[in-house]
């Protein structure tokens, strides 16, 4: 698969991580533009395309909207609507898991007339989901969402917030969940959740990445379709509630020969495990290298570990349950 390197009108710089949307820089040239920004993609896997297959079942494509807004906005861009991409998984037929950074409420952003960055608001924030292989088989509008909740702790900066972006000590969070207004269609279904009293992760087995990565080149936009690649899950990050998956080395991140895992668009998609009783969710993908380390084609992908949340996921489902 090719990589994404670049927003559909302008690249960001994006200082060291190169997966999140909130607390990274964006210039803005056009009051009307679609932004794919730090989601991953999934690299050296394959395109889905068996219907029956757990991969299309439990995943989900996100289309998640905002408006600029802000005091520190200058005139000449706020107001701005934009959108972006992420991936999902049906843990219900109205409600999707994903991640926190996919929904910023703040974002930092270029001042195209001053070239400093200033500190915006993303307000009236909705998502709309959609369930076919690729943009071509699905209706021109999604499922819209009738609300979205995001883990209580996680912050839009927390790159500044932590002593080691790579490997921190600090949990960061990133895991959101989407209440649709509608059902998915027919052809989907909920995923299990790898529970504590199944057989937890372990170094060295095989986990299935899933995800709508969008593929753009400099000289063509291709279709976002539902891809699939397998890594080898690694170790359990120092915070314990996140995995690091795929053959690439952590510590010394860099280009691959043969990558494979996660990059732009395929934010908040599944980390599928196999269990004696079934495919169970696992992960939710929420970042790796930037480019200056190897970006896509390092091998790396950072996931948010599903059992460290499976209390927060259960409350947080109930909830969103009651009339």
């Amino acid at each position: 698969m090719r990589l994404l390197a670049r927003y559909l009108m302008q690249k960001a710089k994006i200082p060291f991580v190169a997966v999140l949307l909130a607390g990274t820089s964006l210039s803005v040239s056009a009051r009307a533009m679609q932004v794919e920004q730090s989601q991953h993609e999934i690299v050296g896997g394959e395109v889905v395309s068996d219907l029956s297959s757990f991969e299309y079942k439990h995943t989900v494509r996100l289309l998640v909207k905002g408006v600029l807004d802000g005091k520190n906005i200058p005139d000449s861009i706020k107001g701005l609507k934009m959108s972006w991409r992420c991936s999902g998984a049906l843990l219900s037929k109205t409600v999707v898991l994903s991640a926190a950074h996919c929904f910023p409420r703040s974002i930092g952003i270029k001042d195209p007339e001053t070239g400093e960055i200033v500190r915006g608001e993303m307000t009236g924030l909705s998502a709309e989901a959609f369930f076919k292989t690729d943009t071509r088989a699905d209706r021109p509008w999604g499922v819209k969402s009738q609300k979205i909740v995001i883990h209580e702790e996680f912050r839009d900066d927390w790159v500044s917030r932590v002593g080691n972006v790579w490997n921190p000590s600090e949990s960061i969070h990133d895991i959101a969940l989407v209440k649709l207004s509608e059902e998915a269609s027919t052809d989907k279904a909920p995923v299990g959740l790898l529970s504590k009293q199944e057989v937890q992760l372990s170094a060295g087995e095989d986990a299935v990445l899933a995800g709508y990565g969008r593929d753009i080149s400099d000289d063509q936009v291709a279709i976002p379709r539902l891809r699939r690649v397998s890594v080898p899950m690694r170790e359990a990050l120092r915070n314990a509630t996140e995995w690091y998956v795929g053959r690439g080395d952590l510590l010394k991140a860099g280009k691959v020969d043969r990558p494979g895992g996660g990059c732009v668009g395929d934010s908040g998609g599944p980390v599928f495990v196999k269990r004696s009783g079934g495919v169970r969710l696992a992960g939710v993908i929420v970042r790796g290298p930037d480019e200056q380390n190897g970006g896509c084609q390092a091998s790396v992908t950072i996931v948010t570990a599903v059992p460290a949340y499976s209390s927060w996921i259960s409350q947080r489902m109930e909830e969103l349950a009651r009339p």
